[in-house]
């Protein structure tokens, strides 16, 4: 909630190309918004998809979550100041969404 908060105060600068970067990342178009990307990410063996895997975690599962998001965040700020590296994420995640929606999927 404070990272949610905090790009909220930020106009949503903080995150804005965080979930299309989780998305290129994984390499596969999805409809998830970052949070439920990064719960997907941190917890894999865990039942369930996006905020449904929170209802069959445990306490240590969630701070490994929080863990994983924090480095993911580390991560793709690291990346964004990059403009190049920026580019070739937007390029790629453009080029993901061309291929599902030529596939039939969104």
């Amino acid at each position: 909630m404070f990272l949610i908060g905090f790009n909220e105060a930020r106009s949503g600068g903080l995150m804005r190309g965080f979930t299309e970067w989780l998305v290129v990342r994984k390499g596969e178009c999805s409809s998830f918004g970052w949070q439920a990307l990064v719960l997907d990410e941190a917890l894999p063996n865990v039942e369930g998809l996006g905020w449904n895997k929170l209802g069959n975690s445990n306490s240590q599962q969630e701070e490994e979550a929080v863990q994983q998001l924090l480095t993911l965040l580390y991560e793709f700020l690291t990346m964004r100041d990059d403009v190049m590296a920026l580019a070739r994420m937007y390029g790629e995640y453009h080029s993901l969404h061309s291929r599902a929606e030529g596939s039939g999927g969104a």
